[in-house]
């Protein structure tokens, strides 16, 4: 079975036996455009099921939901996005942040200062310092001993985490609140497990998770397209759309983190994801391509959603082989995730 796993993701095995998992979830073996689905594919079919509260996408063509939807959301991609309601603005104090962590000159009372003028900031640093994942003894009480406390890799994600989340939830149409936490779940699981396989290449873990946790506000921002146009006599049920949906939504997710000026880094991390299969991707985007499967792999194992039921090997094992160190070390990341929010 562990075999059948590794088809899942371990380069040079993703294709499974499509009769076997074609059936396991009931998808068609093959996309309008005549292109099999390989293993991922078809995950991300699933976990799109979920996104939508349509199951089963069906081999059919546009209905008029999804053409007029599709028609708004390319509408918004080539509008100025700096001036547009359904791309939010940034606190001040966020970019600010982001900025001192990128300077490693930047003291813990300087940081401190800095969170110390945005009360929302001040008290989810606060918050975190106290969590039973830092197992503190004695109560943290003042800003700069929580600097200390959470460091600048954890008050890196915290900031990033701030700063994207609201998204998710601002508003709460028909799709929106299907979508909302699921894509965040996803989002932070994503973040994480770039982080950490970044951190295994000796890459730049800020930028990794950056992108990660922003790999989704294009879908986010398309939810409330969906939202605008539904009338509830139609569903965003084919798979022609749901191809066309998120390759809108990868561009827009790219040209929002360029308006937002995160780092160069991450911002190529989500331009190149916009073609996922280019022949030549960098390191940095075949990490982060790798981490939103296995996220969205915990994501439907969490809620026995899998298309086929498969085992998970133990992540504690020091003895892994090395072609699935990767799938182990995600787990183990987003086991630690999990401890964090508890």
């Amino acid at each position: 079975m562990w075999i059948k796993m590794k088809t899942f993701f371990l380069p040079g095995q993703r294709r499974a036996p499509r009769s076997s998992v074609a059936t396991a979830i009931e998808l068609p073996v093959v996309l309008d455009e005549g292109v099999a689905l390989d293993a991922d594919e078809r995950i991300e079919q699933v976990f799109m099921d979920m996104l939508f509260g349509v199951s089963p996408a069906q081999d059919a063509p546009l209905n008029g939901f999804e053409r007029k939807a599709l028609k708004a959301f390319a509408a918004v991609l080539d509008a100025n996005l700096s001036d547009n309601q359904l791309v939010p603005r940034l606190p001040t104090v966020l970019p600010r942040l982001m900025s001192a962590f990128r300077d490693p000159s930047t003291t813990s009372k300087e940081m401190a200062d800095l969170i110390g003028r945005d009360i929302m900031t001040l008290s989810e640093v606060i918050r975190l310092a106290n969590s039973p994942f830092y197992r503190r003894a004695i109560e943290t009480r003042s800003v700069e001993q929580a600097v200390n406390v959470i460091g600048r890799i954890g008050l890196q994600q915290m900031v990033a985490n701030l700063l994207v989340r609201p998204i998710f939830s601002e508003r709460q149409g028909h799709f929106s609140a299907i979508a909302g936490a699921l894509l965040w779940e996803q989002s932070e699981k994503t973040a994480v497990v770039a982080a950490a396989l970044a951190g295994r290449g000796k890459a730049d873990e800020f930028s990794a998770y950056l992108a990660g946790i922003s790999s989704n506000l294009g879908l986010v921002i398309g939810c409330r397209i969906l939202d605008n146009a539904y009338d509830g006599t139609q569903l965003p049920s084919s798979l022609l759309f749901r191809t066309r949906w998120l390759r809108i939504a990868r561009q827009l997710t790219s040209r929002v983190v360029r308006v937002w000026d995160f780092p160069d880094a991450a911002c190529v991390m989500l331009e190149q994801l916009c073609e996922p299969s280019a022949p030549k991707l960098a390191p940095d985007t075949l990490r982060l391509n790798r981490a939103q499967h296995l996220s969205q792999f915990h994501c439907l194992q969490t809620r026995d959603r899998l298309p086929v039921p498969v085992p998970v090997p133990d992540t504690q094992s020091e003895t892994a082989a090395a072609g699935d160190s990767t799938f182990v070390l995600a787990m183990k990341v987003l086991a630690r995730l999990e401890g964090r929010k508890n």
